[in-house]
């Protein structure tokens, strides 16, 4: 092999690595955060891109010399980055679903509050929370561990895989997590707002000439919140469920598409 030939190669294989990062990137949170400026996302992608070149090159990966097979490769390689940043996006997903089901019953789905992390119109409850998980996670330096799983990616689905992702089971099943995790998280809130409504039509039935929305807004806004202030102690173990769940997502995307 000429000189020439193995700077193309090395060359090649670096932007392989590259678009699979670049794809997770895109969709993880943390780091795919609209805040985060489109030049530092590219520098972190290139960054571990360098860092983790010699352990894909001592690989020896097969790579296309045609331009349309090489295109097509580079097509893949974001798509599983894509997926993968997907699977890991799912843990903030279940805070913001909880954080909407929990504004329905507060009577906060009318406002709305813009979602620093994607930059979105979202709930309230679940801007709140998803900010608040996401401190967490930097404070435990959990983004590193997202790093480490993705790194593992290239055990169970090496460069140039010769499948696509899992089928469209594993992907139902993780919408069904989602939101079964959703409404656990939001039922203590749900359920205590339920409760209050029962109550407030009590007293409806006992004074039928109270006028019922000066009385269920404000009860159902300050018993809301005095139930998320009496559980925010709990949601440090929240997030650790949330997270390793999420791992466990992407071991099984991971497995199944190594086996596909």
């Amino acid at each position: 092999m000429g000189l020439a030939e193995f700077l193309q190669w090395n060359l090649t294989l670096f932007l392989l690595i590259f678009a699979r990062w670049a794809g997770m990137i895109m969709l993880a949170p943390v780091f795919g955060a609209r805040g985060v400026p489109a030049m530092t996302k590219i520098g972190l992608a290139i960054s571990i891109s360098i860092l983790l070149y010699p352990l894909i090159q001592a690989g020896a990966p097969q790579i296309p010399d045609a331009t349309v097979p090489y295109v097509v490769l580079i097509l893949k390689e974001v798509i599983v980055g894509l997926v993968i940043g997907y699977v890991i996006a799912a843990i903030t997903s279940v805070l913001e679903g909880a954080g909407q089901l929990i504004d329905m019953q507060m009577a906060f789905n009318m406002s709305g509050a813009i979602d620093p992390v994607f930059g979105l119109r979202s709930a309230m409850m679940g801007n709140f929370q998803v900010i608040l998980g996401i401190m967490l996670l930097l404070a435990t330096n959990a983004h590193h561990y997202l790093i480490a799983a993705m790194v593992k990616s290239y055990t169970y689905i090496p460069i140039n895989p010769g499948a696509l992702p899992q089928s469209l089971d594993y992907y139902i099943y993780l919408i069904r997590e989602i939101f079964t995790l959703s409404v656990q998280i939001a039922l203590p809130v749900v359920g205590a707002l339920v409760l209050a409504d029962i109550g407030v039509g009590l007293l409806m039935r006992t004074v039928p000439q109270m006028n019922i929305f000066t009385v269920v807004f404000p009860v159902k806004i300050i018993l809301g919140f005095i139930v998320i202030y009496l559980g925010v102690v709990f949601f440090g173990e929240v997030v650790s469920m949330l997270f390793e769940r999420g791992m466990n997502w992407l071991y099984e995307l991971y497995k199944g598409w190594q086996q596909s």
